[in-house]
This record gives structure tokens, C-alpha cells and sequence, in this order.
């Protein structure tokens, strides 16, 4: 199945994407139709799910990183702190990711949240937006 969503219709939401505008992505996300999407720290792509669970995948963005196996919760929201803040860019947070175990993150564009998650699938804990 297909989204009502296309690759064009991200990569142009995406482009407007600064640290103080990741709610107005969210928005933009939303109005798209997309239910929420899940990046994936490993490569760097994500898919983006519509409310059916039709998906549509990004290819990978950086190279491959390997995902610690031992969680650190306390490092991962360390990491997710300094990004916040802009003193990270977006390859660093994801090498810190990885190194505290975390696999993928799920950005809820409704509840404006994200979620990350570890190997095992297992949510570890959410923060607002």
C-alpha cells in the first residue's frame, strides 16, 4: 500500500527543520498525514507510517553505527540534553545514542513526543517536545 504521503512531501517539511522548529516539522509532518515515523540511530534512515500503517522508508544517512547492547538511559538523555541545546550536531547525538544503547526513536507528531527505544524494542523513556 501506498502513503498519501510522498519522499518530496518529507524532504520539503524536513527542509525548514532548525533546532527551534522541530514543532513546526511536527506540524508539517501532521498535516501530511504521516501518524508518526521511526528513526533508526544504526544508519540514520527512518520510516514514516500513515494512520492505515502504510509505510515509507528514507535511505540511510550516515554510516553504519553500532548500537551498544548494555542500556544508559542517564547517558542517552545527556546527550539528548546537549542536542537540545544545539551543542551537538546530528551525527554526534546519534554516535552518543548508539554508545548508550539506544536503537531507534519514535516522534510522535500528535502527542509531540519522542520516544526512544533500545535493541530490544523496549521503550525507555519519552520526552515532550
Amino acid at each position: 500500500m501506498n502513503t498519501a504521503f510522498t519522499m518530496a512531501d518529507i524532504e520539503k517539511a524536513h527542509a525548514v527543520v532548525d533546532p527551534d522548529g522541530v514543532n513546526d516539522y511536527l506540524s508539517a509532518l501532521r498535516q501530511l498525514g504521516v501518524a508518526y515515523y521511526v528513526s533508526h540511530i544504526c544508519d540514520g534512515h527512518s520510516d514514516f507510517y500513515d494512520a492505515a500503517g502504510n509505510k515509507l522508508s528514507t535511505a540511510p544517512i550516515h554510516d553504519r553505527l553500532t548500537v551498544a547492547e548494555r542500556v544508559d538511559p542517564k547517558a542517552a538523555k545527556l546527550a539528548l540534553g546537549q542536542h537540545g541545546r544545539g551543542e551537538t550536531d546530528y551525527l554526534t547525538f546519534a554516535r552518543q545514542l548508539a554508545d548508550a544503547g539506544i536503537e531507534t526513536w519514535l516522534m510522535d507528531p500528535r502527542a509531540r513526543t519522542c520516544t526512544f527505544c533500545c535493541r530490544a524494542g523496549e521503550k525507555l523513556f519519552s520526552a515532550p517536545l
